[in-house]
């Protein structure tokens, strides 16, 4: 299926704007990249620059102007005040060409743009704004291009001899990509695409994952992205490929410095990190922590399945067992054997303590190895295994290595092998052989912890697909002031939705009728739906007993707003936050946990990105710490997923809505309440 990114990863007919004959300058590497990468593949590159005549044996054309060949891609790498004319020379090539020989696809190599200013920030727009009214697609700038092997292209100043495999990358740092092409030397994987994004003021992070979803070709996707453009189509397409290919993302700028720098760096946006993680957990791509942990689980990826349950199996009972506790620590699921697996060790190595994990004694040779490795490679209860050597006086090393060579199986084998550098050269021997090879056990453990994440992830319900997401981006603009909602215009909506209401009386004057027929004791406070935190504002009066009360409390309320409600007095058994939000970046979701006097004290948060299924609202409320510590009744704790799907059903479709939330949703021997909410248009 053809995709935004097929326009440059698919074509077939170059030109470089800026190639140059010095071979350090960047034009010149981006077009030997392309000519020598292309051979084989039908792929052509015709260099431009204005004075000379041939470069790397390739005649040379002076400007655009003088193209008398159809292009597909034009690579821009002059200096970025003479990008906005080239642009323009582009738009009028393509009037002399039919459709199916215009250029589709510009890569603005260039930095100086939004990242260097609010000149650059203009320029990047005026670039921008062309190509788009020209409907010629854009990436960067501020890029270090983009390459898909397997296609013969490589429109990078990157490494030349990338090999093609099955891991799309996906980067907002060109140094990240050469990173990774360096990594990939003598790991047994390759790339199916890569695409640095620069700046993505049009091709983005969804462009990428949209190709990667149909590149037969990628197998897994890994990620590394300062700021998101558009999270909740990231949302619904991270969600198409969970399951299928694996997506690994690592989210550069968490810290606040780190925000500061990436900013500097590709304009980025800042990101919240909880909702983030909580998204990962729902929509089903993994969150890593580092480059390290990126590369290991892409590499482990390219070949294998997550791991389920791991059996460690060592020469080395001390390493072994304190890898145990970093596994548990990591929340890696342990193998045990099974019962055919003891009845084989018995017989074959007879003696031996049969546990996770597995040792066979530091004076354990090749054969002792080969027998534990192939009673693991049958039994049905482990899915790897994570094999610890060490190098003892009788340890056999070579011939160590040469077992699990012959031995690896249909399951993934992890090697940890301890000692100093004179063991690099079998380590090295190992990872080529597309086994993951470290100097520390601990490390295994760090890298599992992701893949064990994604394992975990399989089976939950899908981010379901809207047509139109609720999101301050989508909203036309008016200069009109929105009115600010009253509250009994929150209590109205609320009740429609089949909310519980405790009976209330809001008074927008003081009217002693009214407040004489009223049942006593009652509860008094403000009817302001923009005060945050009441109790602290002191827009809280509490029990009114008689109507002089009243009269008192409505008095001292109303200095918060016109609207006072008085409200029958409950017996309240728990409290808690159900709460909505129509955030800039993420669009809209769900907040569900411990409210009332508990609300900042416990902070106790879980999301549910929207729209979702009954199913995800559940497992959300289940996350709480709330749920685990109440142990409620299989009725009440229906009645909060209810109430959950009942705000869902509010929000959804009412874009004007963009903040409500109720607290407390109070948990009463009747139901469930929702006792006093906040409602933001």
């Amino acid at each position: 299926m053809p995709t935004a990114l097929s326009a440059l990863l698919s074509a077939r007919r170059f030109a470089v704007v800026g190639a140059s004959t010095h071979r350090l300058k960047v034009g010149h590497q981006i077009f030997a990249n392309l000519l020598e990468v292309g051979k084989g593949h039908g792929v052509s590159t015709i260099p431009i620059h204005p004075q000379a005549d041939s470069i790397l044996g390739q005649k040379v054309v002076h400007s655009i102007a003088e193209l008398t060949k159809p292009i597909d891609v034009v690579v821009i790498a002059i200096p970025a005040g003479g990008v906005l004319e080239t642009v323009d020379q582009i738009i009028t090539h393509n009037k002399k060409w039919p459709a199916k020989d215009k250029v589709k696809a510009v890569i603005v190599i260039t930095a100086g743009f939004a990242e260097a200013g609010a000149e650059g920030r203009a320029l990047q727009h005026a670039v921008a704004t062309k190509l788009a009214l020209a409907n010629i697609r854009m990436l960067g700038p501020n890029t270090l291009g983009a390459l898909c092997p397997e296609a013969g292209i490589n429109a990078s100043f990157g490494q030349r001899d990338v090999a093609p495999g099955t891991i799309g990358f996906i980067s907002q740092s060109g140094a990240m990509l050469t990173a990774v092409f360096d990594a990939i030397q003598n790991r047994n994987v390759g790339v199916s695409f890569a695409v640095s994004l620069g700046n993505a003021v049009d091709l983005d992070e969804n462009d990428c994952l949209e190709y990667a979803i149909h590149d037969p070709h990628t197998k897994v996707v890994i990620a590394y992205i300062e700021s998101f453009h558009n999270l909740p189509r990231f949302f619904e397409l991270a969600a198409q490929l969970n399951g299928e290919k694996p997506l690994l993302v690592l989210k550069g700028g968490i810290s606040e410095r780190g925000q500061r720098a990436s900013a500097s760096h590709t304009a980025a946006l800042a990101t919240n990190q909880v909702l983030l993680d909580a998204a990962a957990q729902q929509v089903g791509f993994t969150l890593v922590n580092n480059l390290e942990e990126l590369l290991n689980s892409a590499f482990f990826l390219a070949h294998h399945r997550s791991p389920e349950n791991i059996m460690v199996i060592t020469n080395a009972g001390g390493p072994a067992v304190n890898t145990i506790d970093e596994l548990a620590r990591n929340g890696v699921p342990l193998a045990n054997w099974s019962t055919r697996a003891k009845a084989d060790f018995a017989e074959l190595l007879p003696g031996m303590a049969i546990h996770n994990p597995l040792d066979l004694l530091g004076d354990a040779d090749p054969t002792r190895l080969k027998v534990a490795l192939q009673i693991a490679q049958r039994d049905l209860n482990i899915s790897s295994a994570l094999i610890i050597l060490t190098p003892q006086a009788v340890t056999d090393i070579p011939g160590m290595v040469d077992t699990v060579l012959q031995h690896q199986g249909k399951k993934p084998l992890f090697v940890a092998l301890i000692g100093g550098q004179h063991l690099e050269k079998y380590r090295e021997r190992l990872r080529e052989a597309g086994i993951q090879c470290v100097s520390y056990p601990n490390d295994v453990a760090a890298m599992l912890k992701p893949l064990t994440q994604l394992t975990q992830r399989t089976g939950l319900p899908q981010f379901v697909h809207s047509p139109i997401h609720i999101s301050r981006f989508s909203q036309p603009y008016s200069t009109k002031p929105v009115p600010q909602p009253s509250m009994e215009q929150g209590m109205t909506l609320l009740k429609e939705a089949g909310f519980q209401l405790p009976k209330s009386l809001i008074l927008s004057k003081l009217d002693l009728n009214q407040l004489s027929h009223i049942q006593y004791p009652v509860y008094a406070k403000t009817g302001n739906l923009s005060i945050v935190h009441k109790k602290d504002a002191g827009a809280i009066y509490g029990v009114v007993s008689d109507v002089a009360d009243a009269v008192d409390a409505y008095k001292k309320m109303s200095r918060f707003g016109n609207d006072v409600i008085f409200q029958q007095l409950m017996d309240i058994e728990h409290e808690l936050l159900l709460g909505y939000e129509n955030d800039p970046q993420f669009g809209p979701y769900l907040t569900i946990g411990w409210g009332g006097s508990f609300t900042n004290s416990l902070a106790d948060r879980q999301y549910a990105f929207l729209p979702t299924t009954r199913g995800t609202l559940a497992k959300t409320w289940r996350r709480t710490k709330a749920a685990a510590q109440l142990k409620l009744s299989a009725d009440q704790e229906k009645n909060i997923i209810d109430a959950m799907e009942a705000l869902q059903k509010v929000v959804m479709g009412r874009h004007f809505i963009q903040a409500l939330e109720i607290n407390p949703l109070a948990i009463t021997k009747k139901g469930v309440v929702a006792v006093d909410l906040k409602l933001r248009y």
